[in-house]
Formats: C-alpha cells, sequence, structure tokens
C-alpha cells in the first residue's frame, strides 16, 4: 500500500482557509452608510470611521449619505473640509451613487499620489525630480 493511501484525511477545521477571529483587528470597509442615522450620531460614525482607515492606510474613504433633505450630506461634506486627515472629497461619479456619496482621499503627508485633471479622471502625478 502507498503511502498516500494510509494517511488520514486533514480535518475539516484545516482543509481551506480561514482568517482567524482571534488574531488582531479586522481590517475596515472603505465605505461607510449613514442612512437612517442622525446628525449627531452620523458625527462619530464618519470621524470613528476616518480614524479607522487612516490607521489602516486606507487612500479612498467613501460615505453614502444620500440625497434626502441634505443635511448628512452637508454634515459630511463640512467634517470632510475640517478634517486633517484629508487630502481633499469629491461627489462621487455617475456610477458611485452621484451626488448621493462622497469620496475623501486621505492625506498621509508628502507629494500627492494623484493629480485631477479638468474632466474628472485620475492620472497618476509625475514625481518631482531631485
Amino acid at each position: 500500500m502507498s503511502p498516500k493511501k494510509r494517511r488520514r484525511p486533514k480535518p475539516t477545521s484545516e482543509q481551506g482557509w480561514a482568517p482567524s477571529s482571534q488574531g488582531g483587528i479586522d481590517a475596515p470597509d472603505i465605505e461607510i452608510d449613514l442612512h437612517g442615522m442622525r446628525a449627531h450620531e452620523a458625527d462619530t460614525q464618519i470621524k470613528i470611521h476616518l480614524q479607522h482607515c487612516y490607521n489602516s492606510r486606507l487612500h479612498i474613504v467613501k460615505v453614502i449619505h444620500g440625497h434626502g433633505s441634505g443635511v448628512l450630506k452637508q454634515l459630511a461634506r463640512d467634517i470632510l473640509t475640517k478634517s486633517d486627515l484629508v487630502a481633499r472629497h469629491y461627489p462621487g461619479s455617475y456610477g458611485d451613487g452621484g451626488d448621493g456619496v462622497t469620496i475623501a482621499e486621505l492625506d498621509y503627508g508628502g507629494g500627492k499620489a494623484y493629480n485631477r485633471r479638468a474632466n474628472n479622471s485620475i492620472v497618476p502625478k509625475a514625481l518631482p525630480r531631485k
């Protein structure tokens, strides 16, 4: 009998890879949905989410606030404008949710990685010469 036939199968817990829930922090999602929140709830949630994304070294945060009466939209954009963690923010494109979504690019210092053109396309920025 060959050695392969004599081996026992692995237990089901070891057969496939599964992330362990014990070892550390879960990575935050890029987007946060503010639907159904009041202004004071959304204020704290946006600030907490920005800090989590900044600590996880994400470059883009997507805040979904919807159209509605515009209170959450204005609140989100005010928070992103005043935050030191955000380099710039802008409304989402047509496919991303349009004006009901605000996209923020986080600022990690140094040169900006991307530059916006007039047609709203993101293109790589040339590196400065030394």
